[in-house]
């Protein structure tokens, strides 16, 4: 498996290869991501005429469902280290007619932004993959207005995401680990109050913690693994591994699925924790 987190520029170049891999196919999760973005933007409350930013952005979202809030008279701009993500998100946003929606490719832990540029920002599941989300904390606030605020969404922890852990704990049983004998996660800030300490100890205040708990819906085995796996750098960590380990960790994963088999296809919870502060 590729060091995930061996040496910053290592896991940065693999973040970006896997997540260019990945783009297209991404887009088909969007339907079951979106409840959570819903989640977010409601809890961060955004106004009209503020400037949002949107770390991680991916194709967009939640950045040009916040465009729409904030109106004409307001901006947002989404961010992210895949130039795949922020091309689809571009034409995304112009089929959609949102004209106060930018998208830049940048590293989140050295943004090209003067000092209290934003009044707003937020990221849905990008802080569990940042290199060094503490460096990225300590951007956003820098890049945050005096009293700005910042709404960050992460996945709960193995027992409650139980979506990715269909796929995540097959890869934590048969995959090797890397040179340090460490196995990535999505769960790395998940736990009760470990993203409030992130944001907290970056100098945000008045945080406050959230779960929230969406059902995500597949076809089928094959639509899960189409979808989720190779719709995101999942699937490219398992094609690294030799084609006995890959059979091994798919195997699983299917006979995981079987649980949350229903008429409509496989109905799988996941939790996510949604943390919001001041600066």
């Amino acid at each position: 498996m590729t060091p995930w987190k061996y040496t910053d520029d290592s896991y940065r170049d693999y973040t970006r290869t896997a997540w260019n891999e990945s783009a297209r196919k991404y887009t088909k999760l969007l339907r079951n991501l979106e409840p959570y973005g819903f989640d977010l933007i409601a809890r961060v409350d955004p106004k009209v005429r503020e400037r949002c930013l949107d770390i991680a952005t991916g194709p967009g979202e939640p950045a040009m469902s916040l465009a729409r809030m904030v109106g004409l008279d307001g901006k947002v701009t989404g961010i992210d280290l895949s130039e795949h993500m922020v091309e689809l998100a571009a034409e995304a946003a112009k089929v959609r007619r949102i004209p106060n929606a930018e998208f830049r490719v940048m590293d989140a832990e050295k943004m090209d932004f003067p000092d209290e540029t934003f009044d707003l920002a937020v990221s849905r599941f990008g802080f569990q993959i940042f290199t060094n989300p503490e460096t990225v904390a300590q951007e956003t606030l820098r890049v945050l207005a005096p009293k700005g605020r910042i709404g960050v969404a992460v996945w709960s922890t193995a027992e409650k995401a139980s979506a990715i852990h269909a796929v995540v704990g097959p890869m934590l049983e048969f995959a090797e680990p890397d040179e340090t004998g460490y196995l990535p996660t999505p769960y790395e800030l998940g736990g009760p109050g470990e993203m409030v300490k992130l944001l907290e100890d970056a100098g945000f205040h008045e945080t406050k913690e959230v779960r929230k708990t969406h059902t995500m819906v597949f076809k089928d085995d094959d639509d899960y693994i189409d979808v989720f796996v190779e719709g995101t750098p999942l699937g490219h960590s398992i094609r690294e591994e030799d084609p006995p380990v890959q059979k091994k960790i798919l195997s699983r994963t299917r006979e995981n699925l079987r649980r949350w088999r229903t008429r409509k296809g496989i109905e799988i919870p996941c939790e996510c924790v949604i943390v919001t502060a001041h600066k």
